[in-house]
């Protein structure tokens, strides 16, 4: 009795997270893009809000006032000087473009939608506006990052800083493939759990990978997986995790063939290194879940 009190208890707290409000950061770039197409699926899933977010970066503006700052075209092999009027205008051209991809994407799914500008630091302005949605979705690189780089320094602060759930994309990613959950008991991977079997239903796949110090826990944790999916139509394949060394744990991740990686990481018994990795590591679109 009291065991199926505490599975009970575990179910509701899974079920008390909501999505309603996702918010994307836009800045025109192919991974803004994709994590703006993956919003947009997840709204319709979840049917929730999209609102897009395009931050008029104040860095940019100041550099753009110092009179040294020049603009390379490399295709026509010329320089040419860049006051703040150019720059605001420029600015102002990418929004608009963010605009139109947001409600084309959003028109086309029928989707509630909204749109705004800030102007401040980036990740600032992106973690304030943040606090107002249930899900904060952005991509991994930016415009001017290296391509041998899998994580910007956005996508840092926000995973580190920001309250709720982050969703990490990159350009190209299918996530009609299935979905794929780290499970260690915790709140946040029952949580995740529950976000990874939702968004894993159009698919009706989803893998779980049980991270447990012993075969008796893994056991009691298939059991409450079960429990807590009862509702949901998903067929769910399981793995435990014999190794959680980093380099091995992107390894088997790497080699899963899943579309989105579902990992909860608030007071998570995985170690923080391990987790920081996976983020840095992973060229797999991922969803932080508190």
């Amino acid at each position: 009795m009291l065991k199926a009190a505490k599975r009970n208890l575990v179910t509701n707290q899974m079920h008390k997270l909501t999505i309603r409000r996702i918010l994307v950061a836009l800045d025109a770039s192919t991974h803004s893009l994709a994590a703006l197409e993956a919003a947009a699926n997840m709204a319709l899933l979840l049917k929730a809000e999209l609102v897009g977010l395009f931050v008029e970066d104040i860095n940019l503006l100041r550099a753009a006032g110092l009179p040294f700052v020049q603009e390379i075209r490399y295709a026509l092999g010329e320089r040419r000087a860049i006051d703040v009027p150019r720059m605001e205008a420029y600015l102002r051209a990418q929004a608009a473009q963010a605009q139109r991809d947001l409600s084309e994407m959003a028109e086309r799914r029928q989707l509630r939608y909204s749109f705004r500008v800030a102007r401040g630091p980036v990740s600032a302005e992106l973690l304030a506006a943040a606090l107002e949605a249930d899900l904060l979705a952005l991509g991994r690189l930016g415009r001017s990052l290296a391509q041998s780089e899998l994580l910007g320094s956005t996508a840092r602060t926000a995973v580190a800083h920001a309250k709720g759930p982050v969703l990490l994309m990159r350009a190209g990613v299918d996530l009609s493939q299935p979905v794929l959950v780290i499970y260690d008991g915790c709140p946040a991977a029952q949580r995740a759990l529950w976000v990874g079997a939702t968004l894993a239903q159009p698919n009706g796949s989803l893998h779980v990978l049980v991270w447990a110090d012993d075969n008796e826990t893994a056991k009691q944790f298939k059991s409450d997986i079960v429990m807590q999916l009862a509702d949901i139509e998903v067929a769910i394949s399981y793995r435990r995790l014999h190794d959680i060394e980093p380099d091995k744990l992107v390894e088997t991740i790497s080699h899963s063939n899943t579309g989105l990686l579902v990992i909860g990481t608030t007071a998570s018994p995985l170690p923080p290194q391990t987790l920081q990795t996976v983020l840095e590591r992973l060229d797999t679109p991922v969803l932080v879940v508190r």
